[in-house]
């Protein structure tokens, strides 16, 4: 544990490097599903030095930043700051895998009181003209019900009825 969180200052390099950074995520998920407990403080630090690598364009790289802060949100302080670098994925016209995994990690990050300045956003990827898109923001909000949200997600029955008439299998399932 203590080698891959001295790894992950390789996060703050000047230049990012995908090749560098993508294994020692990979290190930090492995370590998470293996049970190994990081501390509130470790978790915290590590997440901020993550969010760092929201600057790469490269596509793996950003996979792996979306896994590993939707895995960190639950035991770090202060993951509401990361809306900002979601948000832009969010609204980017890039990739619609970014779109998707923007959706998912935003519904994990907020909180019931912050939903409401979220809901134009997740209302729109449910009606993404994208599959990925719209399928990710309709499981997001399964999610967001059993947070307890229930009165919230109600209010999006319309549009989640429009996108379960899309013929694509992934989102009427």
């Amino acid at each position: 544990k203590s080698t891959v969180l001295q790894e992950a200052r390789v996060f703050h390099a000047a230049p990012i490097v995908p090749a560098r950074c993508v294994p020692i995520l990979t290190q930090v998920l492995y370590l998470i599903h293996q049970g190994e407990k990081l501390t509130t403080n470790e978790a915290t630090d590590l997440f901020f030095a993550v969010t760092k690598l929201f600057q790469s364009d490269n596509v793996t790289l950003r996979r792996m930043v979306y896994l590993v802060v939707k895995e960190l949100s639950t035991i770090a302080e202060d993951v509401i700051v990361i809306t900002a670098a979601v948000m832009k994925d969010l609204n980017s016209t890039k990739s619609a895998m970014y779109k998707a995994n923007s959706v998912r990690v935003l519904c994990d990050v907020t909180d019931s009181s912050m939903l409401a300045q979220i809901e134009r956003y997740i209302v729109q990827a449910i009606t993404d003209k994208d599959s990925y898109v719209a399928s990710a923001a309709l499981v997001s909000a399964v999610h967001l019900m059993e947070k307890g949200n229930k009165d919230i997600v109600r209010r999006w029955g319309t549009q989640v009825q429009e996108a379960l008439k899309n013929r694509v299998v992934m989102i009427q399932f």
